[in-house]
């Protein structure tokens, strides 16, 4: 089996290192191997979401991300892969080349084997992850069963108070609002263009518009995601991208599959998402992360969609003969991409760049810090916070999500805060009913979700305020934070400005010279145009 589904070259990414299966596709549910391909056309959330996790542990997923979760598991037997039907599957790691040539493996090598491979990097880009992170044995173990966990009792009271039709309400007025506040931020382009509107007006519109809007993006990108045919529309979930900090290409697997239910762990994307930052001088970080953010706007992500077309996700076929398709053409990113350069070239051209520069930069900066407002990843989880959590829910799924989760405020009312948030005023019961999909439904469904965690022990917190409570811990840490060392660069990129490369398997130092500094600063920068780091 193991020669059908270890990772191989050919779809591997020459820029980010990014390694993906190949062979005959599997998953892996509660131990067991499954081939989903037949199944995922017809899956009622679209079959993106296979696409994006082939060659993992998605027993997480299937438990947490369906609101019945127990239906979901009466089709699994069907499409079990025959070799190993009936058969515990362990994830083991991958025979290293070395052994399986005779040679034996150095000490702290794991053992070879030639059980059942899980992708040990998870098939994203190794620099989101902890160098030492491996799937295989650091994916966490919670409790998230449908019968017995805080979260079956939430979903249960949620199911019996509230309908699916009841929380479609919810979602169509959440949708609504949101086309209002679209028509308002393309409004304020055309009123500055005409004259009509003051700069000053602009930036406010434009910082309070894009950070709604990216708002509502979050929800949409946790919604059902059908093909129509070749294309994605509509354009609901790119709007994660319009605040210049989300990215919905790769938002959809290192936000929605990783972050949501692995929240605080090692494959948690969000705890390293800005880590690339922090390898610069403290001096050299708010340029040099503007200036990369600025290129990841223009051209990074552009060339980041092509690299995942190419190389991470093309059509190919399968030891069986069957057909991998890609997925469908993303024509709402596109749409967003093309939006956010008309923007510049729009105000570049009528001479108001000076008023786009200065939108964009607060634009970045607030919603940066708002990314990482909603959680503490300024350090690692602590036992302090775990203790607010009763001593027989630590290792329980919902628990952990609501005591690792800061519901954000910023002028005090829950349904207005929920847009200058950016989504994340309902943030707690957002992240254990990840599949509602609006902030309204959140808002309503916040009372019974309450009650199960009192019930238990669970002490509800008041929400935190984002602008003098939250801003000045993310900042300080951000912006103050001494350089960490960070992986030696490529040897073709401004090699006079750059230091050697430090011996192997020795982590290089923190830059300490100015031409050092302005090297990794260069560096950096000139990821952001090519579309490599985040």
């Amino acid at each position: 089996m193991s020669e059908t589904t270890s990772p191989s070259s050919s779809r591997s990414s020459p820029h980010t290192g990014t390694v993906l299966p190949q062979g005959r596709p599997f998953w892996i549910v509660d131990g067991k191997a499954y081939d989903f391909t037949d199944w995922m056309s017809l899956h009622p959330g679209g079959a993106m979401w296979f696409r994006q996790t082939e060659g993992r542990d998605i027993s997480a997923l299937l438990h947490t991300y369906h609101r019945e979760p127990e239906k979901a598991k009466r089709f699994l037997a069907k499409y079990e892969i025959e070799e190993l039907s009936g058969i515990t599957v362990r994830p083991k790691v991958i025979v290293p080349p070395r052994a399986s040539e005779g040679v034996p493996p150095p000490p702290d090598e794991p053992p070879p084997t030639s059980e059942h491979d899980v992708l040990p990097k998870l098939g994203i880009p190794p620099f989101l992850l902890a160098p030492d992170f491996d799937a295989r044995t650091d994916l966490p173990k919670l409790d998230y069963r449908e019968q017995g966990s805080l979260l079956a009792e939430i979903r249960e009271k949620l199911n019996v108070r509230f309908s699916k039709k009841d929380l479609k309400k919810y979602d169509r007025a959440f949708d609504a609002v949101t086309w209002a506040i679209g028509v308002a931020h393309v409004a304020a382009l055309a009123l500055l263009i005409a004259h009509l509107l003051p700069a000053w007006a602009f930036v406010v519109i434009m910082v309070v518009t894009r950070t709604s809007l990216a708002g509502s993006g979050h929800y949409h990108l946790h919604r059902k995601w059908k093909d129509q045919r070749r294309f994605t529309m509509p354009i609901g979930k790119a709007l994660f991208d319009i605040n210049y900090v989300g990215t919905s290409l790769i938002g959809s697997d290192g936000h929605v599959l990783l972050h949501h239910p692995y929240l605080g762990s090692g494959a948690d994307v969000k705890k390293t998402f800005f880590d690339s930052m922090l390898r610069l001088h403290p001096i050299l970080r708010v340029p040099g992360y503007t200036l990369h953010k600025f290129g990841i706007c223009l051209t990074g992500l552009a060339f980041r969609a092509r690299e995942i077309a190419r190389f991470e996700r093309p059509r190919r076929n399968t030891p069986d003969g069957r057909n991998s398709a890609p997925d469908a053409i993303r024509t709402d990113f596109w749409i967003i991409r093309a939006w956010i350069v008309v923007e510049f070239a729009a105000c570049l051209g009528t001479g108001h760049i000076l008023a786009w520069a200065v939108q964009f930069f607060i634009t970045l900066w607030f919603n940066t810090f708002l990314v990482v407002a909603s959680h503490d990843f300024e350090e690692s989880v602590t036992e302090q916070e775990l203790a607010a959590i009763p001593e027989p829910l630590r290792e329980d799924w919902a628990a952990q999500q609501i005591g690792l989760s800061y519901d954000l405020s910023v002028v005090g009312n829950r349904w207005i805060d929920l847009f200058l948030s950016a989504g994340l005023s309902p943030h707690r019961v957002h992240h254990v009913l990840p599949w509602q999909g609006s902030g309204f439904a959140n808002l309503a469904s916040e009372e019974t979700v309450r009650q199960a965690c009192e019930r238990v022990g669970i002490t509800w917190e008041r929400p935190r305020n984002l602008i003098f409570g939250r801003f000045p811990a993310v900042m300080k840490h951000y912006l103050l934070c001494p350089a960490r060392p960070a992986p030696p660069p490529p040897p073709d990129f401004l090699p006079s400005l750059l230091p050697p490369p430090p011996p192997p398997g020795a982590l290089p130092p923190p830059p300490s010279s100015v031409k050092q500094q302005v090297g990794v600063l260069l560096s950096y920068a000139a990821d952001g145009w090519r579309g490599v780091g985040v």
